[in-house]
């Protein structure tokens, strides 16, 4: 027989499902998470299920595996020390971001902004520029940035992330400084914005990238002990993560790529929910997952999961603002809008409107989208965005909903 394991790994427990496909019979188990190594904990709860269904773990062709591991990693702050290069003149990047100061006039004052996930006495420049084009205006000064990379891999960086103004129009100068760091900083994981997020702007690609370096190699210990242990226990069946537009990954690309990793739990929450709440035949709902470490919500209209461009994470009482947070890796598609401890002023219209608004094409949720306590909070949901996942438009000029 044939049998399909899903592993879905939290802050607090781990949930395993067996799926015997031939029948459609299944099994579960729960087990405490094991942070110092989740593996642990998933080895576990497999011996369980499959002790539960009678099979040995050979018989298991295929293991699912779902894990807030970076996710977590962000929010508590344990990632990886980063360095940052990049291009002469952007060095700010992250703190300047989209210069956006939360409250009034004064909001400045009382804000405490959030640190950067690359600090930057870590962040480094290069000599070198690149036309929005992809044309060189000024050549990569490879003596230059030895010099810089050598600097980081004194103070102790675990982890680098390149990102250089325009490379998603030519990469040539990212890859080159990668090849350097690989000689100068062996066995440090490099992360090129231009294979990370090959997209315009220059925080949003940058913010990616460095989130990248900060749980790759988080993640990467992860993924490699889960496939030996998984391997070395008898689990010969294709282990395959899932990413946050709810697909899967093979291990290597996991690793290599950790950030589209990242909300993957709540992206594959809604993808089940949704299919959960076809056979029951609801078509407007709200899913609301709760962890042992964060709680995501996401609203679902007429069937259809609302998209984002946006990524917020709140990280060890602050917040990290991502932008488009990983949008490439996942997260454009991502399933519903699960931002942290974002102000309704930060949305372009009042939440009261955006709800009548909404309403006009959904009276189902009216009720709900008019109801404060509920808008104060999920009030980090950027209008546009959940327009646009909605199919919907808002015409400010005629001040209607099409």
């Amino acid at each position: 027989m044939a049998y399909r394991l899903g592993v879905d790994v939290g802050g607090t427990f781990t949930d395993i499902l067996l799926i015997d496909e031939a029948s459609g019979r299944t099994w579960r188990a729960k087990t405490a998470s094991t942070p110092a190594d989740q593996s642990v904990g998933v080895l576990r709860g497999i011996e369980k299920v499959c002790a539960e269904a009678e099979i040995g773990l050979a018989e298991i062709d295929a293991v699912l595996h779902g894990t807030t591991i970076a996710t977590n990693a962000i929010l508590e702050g344990k990632g990886a020390k980063v360095g940052l290069v990049t291009t002469r003149g952007f060095r700010q990047v992250l703190q300047i971001a989209r210069s956006f100061v939360p409250g009034g006039l004064a909001g400045w004052i009382i804000w405490p902004k959030p640190e950067p996930l690359a600090p930057l006495e870590l962040t480094v420049e290069a000599v070198e520029r690149v036309a929005s084009d992809g044309a060189v205006i000024t050549p990569l000064d490879e003596e230059a940035i030895t010099g810089q990379l050598r600097r980081l891999r004194e103070f102790g960086v675990q982890a680098l992330a390149v990102s250089l103004i325009n490379s998603f129009a030519n990469a040539d100068h990212e890859k080159r400084i990668g090849k350097i760091a690989e000689r100068e900083m062996p066995g440090i994981p490099v992360s090129l914005s231009s294979s990370v997020l090959p997209e315009l702007r220059e925080y949003e690609r940058t913010i990616t990238t460095v989130a990248n370096s900060y749980v790759q190699p988080h993640v990467a210990r992860y993924v490699t002990s889960l496939a030996g242990q998984l391997a070395a226990n008898g689990v010969h069946g294709e282990l395959a993560v899932l990413r946050s537009d709810g697909g899967l990954a093979s291990p290597e690309i996991a690793a290599a790529n950790p950030v589209s990793l990242l909300l993957s739990g709540p992206a594959g929450g809604v993808a089940g929910a949704v299919w959960a709440a076809e056979q029951a035949g609801f078509s407007d709902f709200l899913t609301f997952d709760m962890g042992g470490t964060s709680t995501d919500v996401a609203l679902v209209l007429a069937g259809t999961t609302l998209l984002t461009l946006l990524g917020v994470l709140a990280v060890a009482g602050s917040e990290r603002v991502g932008g488009r947070f990983a949008a490439r890796a996942g997260l454009r598609r991502f399933a519903g809008a699960v931002h942290l401890g974002i102000d309704p002023l930060e949305t372009a219209m009042s939440w009261e409107h955006f709800g009548s608004l909404l309403a006009q094409r959904h009276a189902k949720l009216k009720p709900l989208l008019m109801d404060q306590k509920f808008l104060a909070g999920i009030g980090n949901i950027y209008s546009d965005e959940i327009l646009w996942g909605a199919g919907l438009r808002w015409d400010r000029m005629s001040d209607s909903l099409t």
